[in-house]
């Protein structure tokens, strides 16, 4: 029986020396749900999955059978975000980030022209449909949305208005959240990430390190005031940043216990965030044969945005909302030519002008009758 205890102590032991909780390890696996179902019937209620039959066009087929055998959908992973309770919001507070493992992020989903995005609720059909568009920046460390002062120098938001500010940088549930131990300072600098300088060239537009081989270690070298701090951490978490938003209605009722979203045909290739319950890889037809397949293929632009905005900010083209500046443009009245443009002309000025026109023109139509 102390045989027993001993080795139960010194297990738990080993776990808290690793950095690992035995409770956090139980709820782990408690939580630990499977992503892929053979039947619909399997699938939860508030959660979008993409079916994919290899061989099979119709989704219904599919549908109408109490199916058994290899998985045919799979479910749109959450991931790591840190806009928890405001998925659907298009109020950008804080930058929004999502953050996936590099081991479970084969696990999002693929959608092509060839299969089909579902959502299911036993509650209530959604009136609108949002496609939240997230950039994807590759493989880094769990730290996102860095700024740069005015020497170029980066930095995370600490707790400069909130002492949780840092919630919206750091990944919580990756070694990157050993970080957020120290007392409030407001900002956390980031000055070389395994001797390479965190700079302009090195940092993407979304905030994370570049250049960063998949799930190896680097010394990052990150200051408190002017006092520097190493840590360990490994280039182990697909980040994930906001791009853009929009609005769809349209899907189909199946007859069963959930509906096919349409995908609308402007979509490019990229990461979408579907009705704040999951995140799907879309890749066009256009794309697909140079798609690698896989989790992360730098191949592929993910991230050319569909909006357009003029030198002002304006959106200029949204085709769910149907504005395109370049349409207006060709459909607009031409007004008035440069050259009959009278800068600073009085209207009696401008009806002495027009008069004069009237007048020029009158006496050209009695000149030609006499010369006739």
């Amino acid at each position: 029986m102390k045989n027993i205890v001993a080795a139960v102590l010194a297990s738990v032991l080993s776990l808290s020396l690793t950095g690992c909780s035995v409770f956090q390890t139980l709820e782990g696996q408690t939580e630990d749900k499977p992503n892929e179902y053979s039947n619909v019937y399997e699938l939860s209620s508030g959660k979008a999955y993409v079916w994919e039959h290899e061989g099979e066009t119709d989704i219904r087929n599919d549908l109408s059978q109490d199916r058994v055998g290899d998985p045919v959908f799979f479910a749109c992973p959450l991931g790591d975000i840190n806009f928890k309770g405001d998925e659907l919001s298009d109020i950008d507070q804080y930058p929004r980030s999502i953050w996936i493992p590099s081991d479970v992020d084969d696990q999002i989903p693929t959608v092509t022209s060839k299969n089909a995005l579902i959502y299911i609720s036993d509650t209530t059909v959604p009136e609108e449909i949002i496609f939240e568009r997230f950039a994807d920046y590759g493989y880094s460390i769990g730290v996102s949305n860095m700024e740069a002062d005015g020497g170029g120098h980066y930095f995370i938001t600490y707790a400069e208005t909130d002492e949780d500010d840092y919630k919206y940088y750091v990944d919580m549930k990756s070694e990157a959240a050993q970080v957020t131990e120290f007392d409030t300072i407001a900002r956390l600098y980031l000055d070389k990430v395994g001797g390479m300088e965190v700079n302009e060239e090195t940092v993407s537009d979304g905030g994370t390190v570049m250049n960063l081989e998949k799930d190896k270690s680097y010394i990052c070298e990150f200051y408190t005031g002017t006092f520097y701090q190493d840590f360990k951490l490994k280039a182990n978490i697909h980040s994930f940043g906001k791009l853009e938003r929009f609005v769809c209605h349209d899907y189909e009722f199946l007859h069963a216990n959930c509906i096919k979203i349409e995908i609308p045909e402007w979509f490019k290739s990229g990461y979408y965030f579907v009705q704040g319950v999951g995140l799907f890889r879309y890749v066009t037809d256009e794309d697909l044969l140079a798609y690698n397949g896989k989790a992360y293929d730098p191949g592929i632009n993910w991230n050319d945005p569909i909006k357009q905005y003029d030198e002002y900010g304006v959106c200029i083209f949204d085709p769910s909302l149907d504005i395109n500046y370049e349409d207006i443009e060709e459909n607009s009245d031409p007004g008035l030519d440069e050259s009959e443009i009278v800068i600073g002309a009085s209207p009696e000025e401008e009806e002495e002008t027009e008069g004069s026109e009237i007048d020029e023109s009158s006496e050209d139509s009695t000149l030609d009758s006499d010369s006739n």
